[in-house]
């Protein structure tokens, strides 16, 4: 078993070697807890990384939004495979057919085809859930609902709206209450409360130099509270809580989940999963999917201004292992640690990505071009010099975020594309640094037999 000494040192050399101000580790296994800490909270300050430092969850937080709405379908108040009017009679999109067709199930397995990253940056309030719903009205469903998976930031927060009109509280509230104090979590999505405890703020890193910086603003769009934008906890907290998804029961006995309501959320959801989210096999119900079967690991990663986090949990081998940066560099420091410790005590090698570009197969360029769109943005399919290249244009939205985090939002660039499964219209596309590449894939061909989505991490749908 890997001891806090070792795990300290180990935390402390990668913090050093990807300029990360402050991070927060720990591995539980079988009733044994090792943890470690380094760095500082804040850069501008010196004051240290402590056990009890809150750090922003992120996307973790999706995990924690799925697992309270299993508390209420344990209890029968929700239904997985209603449809989402069922409890929101309002629910409405710009495709009103499309709208109608999505469930509470396609909420939480990313299947809805609802905005992957749109972010409003409504007004704080007891009522930012509801007003957000009201937002999506003008906005396209993606896709054909329940086909495919496609991230989706704006599901969540449906969600949570959903939990709010089932218990009669805000989101906030009724996962304090359903989830947080059974658990005993030292976590809190309450601004006021953060200013009480140890905080971690978060950082960019200069990638010229290596030196961080705070960012401009802790927190941001609390309508995406669900999503991952609002919670801050500290490092026993998501041990605490990746412990529940072992068993289903708090520390004190109390059961919180049951036995079907945790099978429900590691069962895959999709057939085919290829090119979605690199290093995960499948997606299950709020839960990403390193590995399947009867010895399954789940994971979820999350990130916010300045920050990173990652948890993971081995059920039958009684495991769970959490990482908490507070700096953009915070995903290289959790990936090299976790793939280690992963490895070196439960044999768990995270997949390999399955589109390098090898071999090429030759097709038909003009049938992929075109301009593929979503709330996400623009994504342009060109021939040039007898190879086809491919241009993502980002909503202003998400060049909000770029320059909160302390990137300049650049022009976008064309970049090649090489066919890997023309039968299966998969795609490599080159990012341009050596060895990096990014999976791409075309879907549903239309009359004319050309396709009418393509997937560059979220769909985007090809206007007519």
């Amino acid at each position: 078993m890997m001891t806090s000494q070792e795990l300290t040192r180990r935390l402390a050399d990668l913090a050093e070697e990807f300029n990360v101000a402050g991070a927060s580790a720990a591995l539980w296994h079988e009733g044994t807890l090792v943890r470690a800490q380094t760095g500082t909270v804040n850069v501008a300050t010196g004051a240290p990384v402590l056990p009890h430092t809150l750090f922003a969850a992120g996307s973790v937080t999706k995990v924690f939004t799925a697992s309270l709405a299993m508390t209420l379908v344990d209890e029968g108040l929700l239904k997985l495979d209603a449809p989402v009017r069922d409890y929101l009679p309002d629910f409405q999109l710009a495709r009103s057919g499309r709208s109608a067709a999505i469930t509470v199930r396609m909420l939480l397995n990313h299947s809805s085809g609802l905005p992957g990253d749109y972010m409003p940056n409504l007004a704080p309030g007891d009522d930012v859930l509801e007003r957000l719903v009201r937002e999506l009205h003008a906005l396209p469903v993606t896709g054909i609902p329940g086909e495919r998976w496609s991230y989706s930031n704006m599901g969540m927060s449906t969600l949570g709206r959903i939990i709010e009109v089932i218990t009669g509280e805000s989101y906030d509230t009724a996962l304090s209450t359903r989830v947080l104090q059974p658990l005993g979590l030292n976590a809190t999505a309450d601004a006021e409360e953060l200013l009480l405890r140890s905080t971690a703020v978060g950082h960019t890193v200069d990638p010229a130099n290596g030196s961080a910086s705070p960012v401009t603003r802790l927190r941001a769009w609390p309508e995406v509270g669900p999503a991952g934008s609002r919670l801050w906890l500290d490092i026993d907290a998501l041990i605490g809580f990746g412990r529940l998804h072992i068993d289903g029961t708090a520390p004190d006995g109390r059961r919180l989940l049951s036995p079907r309501a945790l099978h429900e959320m590691r069962e895959p959801q999709f057939d085919d999963f290829w090119g979605c989210f690199p290093m995960y096999v499948n997606y299950g119900l709020g839960w990403a999917i390193v590995r399947e079967g009867d010895d399954p690991v789940l994971a979820h990663g999350g990130a916010n201004l300045g920050m990173h986090s990652t948890l993971y949990v081995l059920p039958k081998q009684q495991a769970v292992l959490a990482v908490l940066t507070n700096s953009t560099t915070g995903f290289q420091l959790y990936s090299a640690l976790c793939e280690r410790l992963l490895r070196e005590c439960f044999d768990v090698r995270s997949p390999a990505p399955s589109y390098a570009p090898e071999p090429t197969v030759e097709v038909d360029n003009e049938q992929f071009t075109g301009v593929y769109r979503s709330p996400n943005g623009q994504v342009s399919v060109d021939v040039h010099d007898g190879r086809l290249h491919l241009r993502m244009t980002p909503a202003p939205e998400l060049a909000a975020w770029e320059r909160l985090n302390g990137r300049t939002p650049g022009d976008s660039q064309a970049l090649p594309l090489v066919c890997i499964d023309s039968e299966q219209r998969r795609f490599s596309m080159n990012l341009g640094a050596p060895g990096t590449f990014a999976a791409v894939r075309f879907y549903d061909p239309g009359a004319d037999g050309r396709p009418t989505l393509v997937r560059v991490g979220t769909l985007y749908e090809r206007t007519p």
